[in-house]
């Protein structure tokens, strides 16, 4: 098992700059094709303090004294590919001690001939996606390094390389702090999202921190994008041409700006139970992959329009608004498997969260995990999804104009804009029923519409302008998560349920004290 050691002391605020150079010997003798066979390497490795007399490869040294130090342990498994060849080796090379330096034996088969340039690649099994921010993960998952030798003789089924394995580093290692606007003052994030060169990293440490330690591939003259989740707040900086250089250490202050919630409208106000009344947001939720950025539709009769053709590729759309439940793009997952927005596997409903009876979870911690309100930094704060309850006691229990229920509560199979779905009427009205016209007058009293936006099986779409589904923050067993449906001049509040993998709309609420 690998366990690598990272020692740093004496750390300074400048990042030493490591060159590396070499040059690659060319072998233009005619040679007979080497067959494949078996052969018996043995090479002494370095990587570490104890290598600097080779030069500072594997260690990077940081003003004032300080080190870095990598280490190998026992066992550790280095792959060999012959890059004269374009082949990869069979078998590994093995560490024989723990230290710094070592001698790395094993078997390998292939065709080797003398002169070949042999790449030798240490990697564990480089998690740098998800990182928690400690020099105990990087050393862990994201230890990568590798060194070139040449193949000096091929004898008695034996290789010898021309001159020690020594170590480079294939990664830099930063040090974030992350600050506010004007520098005053240090944020304690999590996460810290990462975006850059077409890749993302998300950095989730045991407890909100200022201070991040991240391993990251090299990159040259890249625009980088960090977000940071300060509470209920949002962070972002976005920094253009950065560059960071495999086997250097560097200490990097990121002064970032708090994010400003638009400013949504909010009908209402709804009581949901015998104390809690809410207002609905402007519309329903959407998604748009290209910009990572949750927001509420313009109208409430507003729709993700290419959704609305039987059998449309789901994949394929940059704005979505169906979503398998659950999939609030969470920064932790609790005990879900699919957790984006973006998530389309159908196979298994259990995967989208963790039901309230499957017992492998606290609920009332998982639950906020779970919520698009509460996950969704771009829309604000204080929004949330209703549970199955509060969707029952809005359509059926609450009195509005001296009675509940369809033409009472909420007025079923009417148009908007052209589009179907159900009007909600808040609790201080005392108009009339929606007859299908005048919605702005209903919208201005605070009345609520919820169009049929359909719902999504895998990739397809299907009863778009018929039938809504919308999701509550209720599952009701391992696969299943209840929803509001409704149809034509039907709704159905309660005791209906669907599977979680299933795309539903989504229509926010926030409390009203």
């Amino acid at each position: 098992m690998k366990k690598n050691v990272f020692i740093l002391s004496a750390l300074c605020l400048a990042a030493m700059t490591l060159v590396f150079s070499g040059c690659k010997k060319e072998n233009n003798d005619p040679q007979e094709p080497a067959k494949v066979q078996t052969y018996q390497m043995s090479v002494q490795a370095s990587k570490g303090a104890d290598s600097q007399a080779n030069g500072p490869r594997r260690v990077i040294s940081l003003g004032g004294g300080g080190t870095l130090n990598a280490a190998w342990e026992n066992g550790d498994q280095v792959t060999v590919r012959n890059v004269t060849k374009s082949a990869d080796l069979d078998g590994q090379l093995a560490a024989e001690n723990d230290g710094v330096n070592t001698q790395l034996n094993g078997t390998l088969t292939g065709a080797v001939s003398v002169g070949d340039e042999l790449l030798l690649k240490y990697q564990t099994p480089n998690n740098y996606a998800d990182q928690d921010g400690t020099l105990e993960y990087i050393s862990a998952n994201c230890d990568y390094a590798t060194a070139t030798v040449a193949v000096a003789t091929v004898e008695g089924g034996a290789i010898t390389a021309n001159a020690d394995a020594v170590f480079e580093n294939q990664q830099a290692i930063v040090k974030f702090t992350l600050k506010n606007e004007d520098g005053s003052a240090t944020i304690d994030a999590k996460p810290l999202v990462i975006e850059v060169a077409g890749e993302t990293y998300t950095i989730t440490p045991a407890s909100a921190t200022s201070e991040m330690y991240v391993a990251l591939p090299g990159f040259a003259s890249q625009n980088i994008t960090f977000t940071a989740t300060v509470g209920s707040d949002t962070y972002k900086k976005e920094v253009a041409s950065v560059s960071l250089t495999n086997g250097e250490f560097y200490q990097i202050t990121v002064e970032m700006t708090k994010q400003t919630a638009p400013a949504y409208k909010e009908y209402g106000p709804f009581s949901v139970s015998s104390s809690q009344r809410v207002n609905f947001s402007q519309g329903n939720l959407k998604y748009t992959k290209s910009t990572g950025k949750f927001e509420f539709m313009t109208n409430q009769y507003d729709m993700v329009e290419t959704n609305g053709d039987v059998g449309t590729d789901y994949a394929s759309q940059d704005v979505i608004s169906l979503f398998g439940w659950a999939t609030s793009n969470i920064n932790t997952p609790v005990a879900n498997t699919y957790y984006y927005p973006y998530e389309t596997d159908d196979s298994d409903g259990a995967k989208y969260g963790s039901g309230i009876t499957s017992g492998d979870v606290n609920w009332a911690t998982a639950h906020a995990n779970y919520d698009w309100g509460e996950n969704t930094g771009d829309l604000g704060t204080g929004w949330r999804t209703l549970t199955k309850d509060e969707w029952v006691y809005l359509f059926n229990t609450r009195i509005v104009n001296g009675g509940t229920g369809n033409g009472k509560s909420y007025t079923a199979g009417k148009s908007v804009n052209g589009k179907k779905g159900v009007v909600l009427y808040p609790d201080n009205y005392t108009g009339a029923a929606y007859t299908g016209s005048n919605w702005s007058t209903f919208e201005d009293a605070g009345c609520v519409f919820l169009p049929v936006a359909g719902i999504r099986g895998g990739t397809s779409v299907s009863e778009v302008g018929s039938d809504g589904y919308y999701w509550s923050s209720t599952s009701n067993n391992g696969t299943n998560a209840y929803i509001v449906y409704f149809f034509g001049s039907d709704a159905a509040p309660d005791a209906t349920s669907t599977s979680r993998s299933n795309g539903c709309s989504v229509r926010l609420v926030k409390n009203v004290e």
